[in-house]
């Protein structure tokens, strides 16, 4: 009898398991974010308070982006030596660059003189994706302005 009593405890204490597991997995869920369903206005809340952002590094700006992280990155590269990284369009899709109309986040950055042959190499590598390789490379290049739009 004591045998049974043991493995009826051991199916209780299986079972309370199970249950509590189940409730975990479902308040993740019920807590996990929305997905962005109009990505030109999440967009337009972070140019909006864009002042929180000018003359901090990028890393603020992607940390605070939980819904939707940048898909792809394009650089204009200049040949001034002070400055020769001026500005990065991010977009939000696995469109390619500039095929069709969407939202694009630019990014103007504090002058610096900064080597930019990582980047140019990274894009060029790396189809335009914003991998982590981008990622590490402007994390800490500073915010001038962002300016948001649809082209």
């Amino acid at each position: 009898m004591e045998t049974e009593t043991g493995c009826i405890n051991d199916m209780k204490i299986y079972v309370n398991i199970c249950i509590t597991a189940i409730l975990l997995f479902l308040n993740g869920l019920s807590k996990a974010q929305k997905p962005v369903n109009d990505t030109l206005v999440y967009l337009k809340k972070f140019e909006t308070n864009k002042e929180k952002y000018i003359g901090k590094p990028f890393s603020l700006l992607l940390k605070d982006m939980v819904q939707l992280q940048p898909k792809k990155a394009k650089s204009d590269f200049r040949e001034d030596l002070n400055n020769p990284l001026p500005n990065t369009s991010f977009t939000f899709s696995q469109k390619e660059m500039g095929s069709r109309p969407e939202a694009t986040l630019s990014i103007r950055w504090k002058a610096d003189d900064s080597p930019t042959a990582p980047i140019e190499f990274f894009e060029q590598e790396h189809n335009y994706f914003f991998t982590l390789n981008e990622r590490n490379f402007f994390e800490k290049k500073i915010i001038k302005d962002i300016i948001v739009y649809k082209k």
